[in-house]
């Protein structure tokens, strides 16, 4: 995590996110944080236009759809999305709440067997949330 030099700013429809920091980064993307004017936290994951393939902008479409339709706790929501262009950064992107920890800082932690249990646990009913039932096709994505 370091702190941006400045602060970069996404707009949508319905809100203007401020981003000061990033927080992690993958093969196609970032995620940065910030907090708005009423003091929520928030995370913002950007595929980066300069790192997007075709495959990747569509794994990203699916990825906000999957997490647009799904309620459950233990998968991440979708708050906010657009596209961001003429600005610090440029790319697609979605608004998420920030979490204090994620599980790579929880696996750091020396666990006991009854602590892992209900974590593990916590996971597969996200998994098992976010899993068409047998039979029924999932819904195609374009």
């Amino acid at each position: 995590m370091h702190k941006l030099k400045q602060k970069a700013t996404f707009e949508t429809t319905f809100g203007l996110y401020v981003v000061d920091e990033l927080i992690g980064e993958g093969g196609a993307g970032r995620v940065y944080c910030g907090e708005s004017p009423d003091h929520t936290k928030f995370a913002l994951k950007v595929l980066a236009d300069d790192r997007a393939s075709t495959d990747k902008r569509r794994r990203f479409k699916n990825e906000i759809a999957f997490l647009s339709r799904n309620t459950h706790a233990n998968i991440v929501v979708v708050l906010d999305h657009r596209v961001s262009r003429g600005q610090e950064i440029n790319g697609s992107f979605y608004v998420m709440r920030r979490y204090d920890e994620n599980l790579r800082d929880v696996i750091r932690v020396s666990l006991s067997p009854e602590q892992v249990l209900p974590l593990f646990s916590q996971i597969l009913d996200g998994i098992e949330a976010g899993t068409p039932v047998r039979g029924s096709s999932p819904r195609p994505q374009a």
